[in-house]
């Protein structure tokens, strides 16, 4: 694999999209071709990483890319220049897709690859091209996602809104009493698409 990259973008680039960052990179390994990055719509540049992104973990690795995380505005050059963009949610998809549409093919929210990329596998030297081809043809095969259970069943009750929770989302619930909810639906969605593109996911404290 030789420059792939993938781009991880929610809204303010502080929560969702840095933790998915984080965790990308953590399962990939240090030692991967492929880099990860994330990016905001809504950005109030330099801003710092979410404390409770920061505190998931203990070791000095997470730490200190953690503090050294600065909130940042996607661009069309960021999406193009990317193999594979994966949004928080459905509705900063659709931003993306009107910001740079060319791109369009190669956008996912997080919640769909982890979805539509179960059972693939890679050995060749371009992973990330071949999920993001393997995702693109599960779009018009596959069940489509629902909440039924799990965290978001846990949500709708919470909120008592059914129409509230999107299955393809990851609601920003930052600063609220559902936040560490979101964080728990970015680590779920983030293991599977690890875990898809042959990473692992790290325990540590």
């Amino acid at each position: 694999m030789t420059g792939e990259k993938i781009l991880v973008v929610c809204a303010a680039n502080v929560c969702r999209s840095p933790l998915a960052e984080l965790a990308l990179r953590r399962g990939l390994g240090a030692d991967s071709a492929i880099s990860v990055s994330s990016a905001g719509v809504r950005v109030t540049e330099g801003d710092a990483i979410c404390t409770l992104v920061s505190s998931l973990h203990d070791d000095a690795e997470w730490r200190e890319q953690a503090q050294s995380h600065h909130a940042r505005p996607v661009t069309i050059d960021l999406i193009e220049q990317s193999s594979l963009v994966l949004a928080a949610s459905r509705d900063i998809r659709g931003e993306l897709v009107r910001l740079a549409p060319r791109s369009r093919d190669w956008m996912f929210t997080l919640k769909e690859a982890a979805h539509l990329g179960a059972g693939f596998s890679s050995a060749g030297p371009d992973r990330v091209a071949d999920y993001v081809a393997y995702l693109d043809r599960a779009r018009s095969r596959s069940v489509p996602l629902t909440s039924t259970g799990g965290v978001e069943h846990r949500i709708r009750r919470l909120f008592r809104n059914r129409s509230a929770v999107d299955p393809a989302s990851i609601a920003d619930r930052h600063g609220s009493r559902g936040h560490r909810e979101t964080l728990t639906e970015v680590q779920s969605a983030t293991a599977a698409v690890l875990a898809q593109l042959g990473g692992h996911r790290r325990h540590a404290s």
